[in-house]
Order: structure tokens, then C-alpha cells, then sequence
């Protein structure tokens, strides 16, 4: 499973796994879960995220949240 994306994304989710382990299989599973297969996440200074999985590959991909 790879991480890709925007790198401000990336380093809030790596903050988030560092911190709360249990908040970040939240969202991956949340991700998996949904039709859309995203989930949404914001940092702790209020920027907003999609965390996007590729099934195909198990790839999780980063975007800012438009």
C-alpha cells in the first residue's frame, strides 16, 4: 500500500497515524467502505482532505478537498 498525493495531505495523515493509530484504520476502512471509496479528513489547523482508495492496487491516494 502506497501513499501519494499532495504532500501537505500526506504529512497531516502521517501526523494523524502518529498520534492516533486507531483514528487513521478509521479512515482507510471508511475509505474502503463507501460507494465513492473516499473519506474525508481535516488537519488540526482546519485545512480539509479526500483520502481516495484504489482497489485495484490498495494504493491510497491524498487530494485537498475542493
Amino acid at each position: 500500500m502506497k501513499l501519494t498525493g499532495h504532500a501537505d495531505g500526506i504529512a497531516a495523515l502521517k501526523a494523524i497515524h502518529a498520534e492516533d493509530k486507531e483514528y487513521m484504520k478509521f479512515l482507510v476502512g471508511e475509505a474502503k467502505s463507501n460507494a465513492d471509496l473516499k473519506a474525508s479528513f481535516k488537519t488540526k489547523d482546519g485545512r480539509k482532505f479526500v483520502l481516495k482508495v484504489d482497489l485495484v492496487t490498495g494504493d491510497l491516494d491524498v487530494e485537498p478537498a475542493s
